[in-house]
């Protein structure tokens, strides 16, 4: 069930209603000053699923930056999901990136096999998706394709990736990934566990760019209650320590 928040915003969303003007009022939260100025970019692949929902009201209580990179195919599933698309599309906090259409129908070898298919797929989704940036992450495979950086984590995907990049995409993939049971969508790694991998990688310069860790969630992780949310408490944690929340469009 929607809570009451988010099916106003919807009602809102659904009749035309823009709220800009609403949220305008809203002001960051102070940041603490972060040491070495380093950011955090939260990143949750795979949307819309249940759980968008709540990453939704995660954002706008905690006023953090944060990516969502949705697969068209997942938004068009029902009525519920597109719900889910419209919150993220009025939340300001939220930048919304290209994951593909199909998701590769989740069988990712012959869907790597053709470069211009793949292609083909995401400019799809681009234009079901209404997307302006052409900001990209593969499914399945941790690609980078920026303009001084390449990187990949198999060979499968990297012509797709190449072409990606070709065709104007900045391709990202993520640092550190915040695993889940596939069925339950559990958490695996606990809060602290997330915490101290954080900032080992930062002290030890795991990342790709040097103060800057991108870290991978999925939406199903975090269906209970925000005040109970791991996510939650994960933000609490960073944001004591200083760190900021960036957009991938702000990457360096």
């Amino acid at each position: 069930m929607l809570r009451p928040i988010n099916a106003i915003l919807l009602f809102l969303c659904l009749t035309g209603f823009t709220h800009t003007s609403a949220l305008a009022q809203d002001k960051p939260k102070e940041p603490l000053a972060a040491p070495l100025a380093r950011t955090v970019y939260l990143t949750f692949d795979d949307g819309p699923l249940e759980g968008s929902e709540d990453v939704d009201d995660a954002v706008r209580q905690e006023r953090i930056k944060i990516n969502v990179f949705l697969v068209g195919s997942h938004a068009l599933s029902n009525a519920r999901m597109k719900g889910y698309c419209q919150l993220y599309e009025m939340n300001p906090w939220i930048e919304i990136g290209n994951h593909s259409y199909s998701h590769a129908h989740d069988g990712y070898q012959t869907y790597y096999a053709n470069a211009d298919a793949v292609l083909q797929d995401f400019l799809k989704n681009e234009k079901v998706m209404n997307l302006s940036n052409k900001l990209a992450r593969l499914p399945g495979r941790n690609m980078w394709r920026l303009k001084d950086r390449k990187r990949g984590d198999v060979s499968s995907g990297s012509t797709s990736a190449d072409k990606l990049f070709s065709s104007g995409f900045q391709v990202y993939g993520w640092d550190l990934e915040w695993s889940h049971d596939p069925k339950s969508g559990v958490p695996i790694q606990t809060v602290d566990d997330m915490f101290h991998l954080t900032e080992r990688y930062f002290s030890e310069k795991r990342t790709v760019t040097e103060n800057h860790l991108v870290i991978l969630c999925h939406d199903e992780m975090f269906r209970k209650s925000w005040e109970e949310s791991e996510l939650k408490q994960l933000i609490d944690k960073l944001r004591a320590k200083g760190y900021r929340f960036g957009h991938l469009s702000e990457y360096p």
